[in-house]
Formats: C-alpha cells, sequence, structure tokens
C-alpha cells in the first residue's frame, strides 16, 4: 500500500474538485470549525493548519480572520503548492500564509500558536500516534490555546461503521459522484486508521486539554476542541 505522501502527491491535482460531494455536511462541517475560533474576527492570531492539504480549510480562516498570521503543514509538498495557487489569488492574505512540509506524525511540530486547526487529515495517524500528535499539538499551543479538529471518525460499533459507510455512499451518490469518484476515494480511504470520537476526546483529556467537547457531528463527519489551561 503507498504510504500517505504518496497517495496525495497524486491527487492534489484533482482533490478539490470533488470536496462538497465528499463531504454531505459541507457547509456546517467546516463553519462549525471557524465559529469555534475564540477570537475577534480582527485579532492578529497565530494559527496553524495541520494536514492542511490544498488549503481549504486555511482559506476560510484568511476570510474569516484577516489578521491571522496562518501557517500550513503538510506531508505532502504537492498539496502544498496547490495551497500556494490558492493563495496567490488572494493577493491581500498572500504575505501572512506561511508553508511548511514535514510528516507530524513521526516529527516535532515547530513553532507558537493561539490555535490549532485540522481538518480531515489526522484520521490517517494510527491510533497509538495519535496519542502522541495530540501531545504535540498541545506542546506548541500558547497557554489558553485552543485546537480545533474537523474530522472523520469511527463508528463505535462494528455495525454503527458499516451503517456510517453505507450512510456516505448513498449521500455522495445523491449529490452527483460518479462510480469513478467514490472508487478514487475508496482507494484513498484503505490508508485511513481512523478511531472513534470517545478515544479521541479521551486522548485529549489525556495530552492535558480541558474543556473538551465535540460541537458537531453528522454520521463520521465530527468537529471537536479541547483548550491548553492559560
Amino acid at each position: 500500500m503507498m504510504n500517505i505522501k504518496t497517495i496525495f502527491d497524486n491527487a492534489a491535482q484533482i482533490y478539490d474538485q470533488t470536496r462538497r460531494q465528499y463531504i454531505p455536511c459541507f457547509d456546517d462541517f467546516y463553519g462549525t470549525a471557524l465559529d469555534l475560533i475564540p477570537y475577534q474576527r480582527d485579532a492578529a492570531i497565530k494559527l496553524l493548519d495541520l494536514g492542511a492539504g490544498t488549503g481549504l480549510l486555511a482559506a476560510l480562516v484568511a476570510e474569516a480572520f484577516p489578521n491571522a498570521q496562518i501557517t500550513l503543514l503538510d506531508t505532502s509538498g504537492e498539496m502544498l503548492s496547490k495551497a500556494q495557487e490558492r493563495f496567490t489569488r488572494q493577493v491581500e492574505q498572500a504575505s501572512c500564509i506561511n508553508y511548511h512540509t514535514l510528516d507530524y506524525i513521526h516529527a516535532e511540530i515547530p513553532g507558537r500558536y493561539d490555535v490549532v486547526v485540522s481538518a480531515l487529515s489526522l484520521h490517517h495517524a494510527p491510533p497509538a500516534d495519535l496519542c502522541s500528535v495530540f501531545q504535540k499539538i498541545y506542546a506548541v499551543l500558547a497557554d489558553g490555546g485552543s485546537f480545533i479538529n474537523a474530522d472523520q471518525v469511527l463508528g463505535p460499533t462494528g455495525a454503527l461503521e458499516d451503517q456510517y459507510q453505507q450512510t456516505w455512499l448513498r449521500q455522495i451518490r445523491q449529490l452527483g459522484c460518479t462510480e469513478h469518484e467514490i472508487e478514487l476515494a475508496l482507494g484513498r480511504m484503505q490508508a485511513d486508521r481512523t478511531s472513534t470520537l470517545n478515544d479521541q476526546l479521551t486522548w485529549l483529556k489525556a495530552a492535558g486539554f480541558e474543556q473538551i467537547d465535540c460541537w458537531y457531528k453528522h454520521v463520521r463527519f465530527a468537529v471537536y476542541a479541547g483548550y491548553k489551561p492559560k
């Protein structure tokens, strides 16, 4: 099986074309993540987008928080190249955007941030590594900082996971996904190492986070957050 970097390097050119179809709850999913950033919209915050991909979430953050300094970090250089293309079209924000190619599962995360966000990335980390990733995120947050994750979660039982999958397939077909597009998605999903929501919230607490909660959930798509004590 190809590694994560190879999978997403190969997918970079077409990755954005089907985002709204693959994520049936797209607006609520990303909208909740934005709403959880606990700052005024004119605040000059430092924010890390972990596993930023093509910059979809980072672009939404830049629009909502025009004074933010945003770092996009991803293991795939090809995905970050697409993100740079995206921000080249957003000239006003371009000078406040930084890019960092790094395998954050196995390497330390650099920098210091008020907020760390992530979308549809951490589910590629095996459970044992995800515990470590949460600890790394905690370490780079300023006191009082927040971590917001919009991601897939594993069903708490095998039967529920099967129901998640069938519901997702039905919904994306209704939204116009072709069988070829579904095949591409299923191929990438072979690299998923998704954990249950309860496990992830438990690991956040073990890493030191407080005020942990799931703020949104639609089938397997969930948005949760935790805060580093001041």
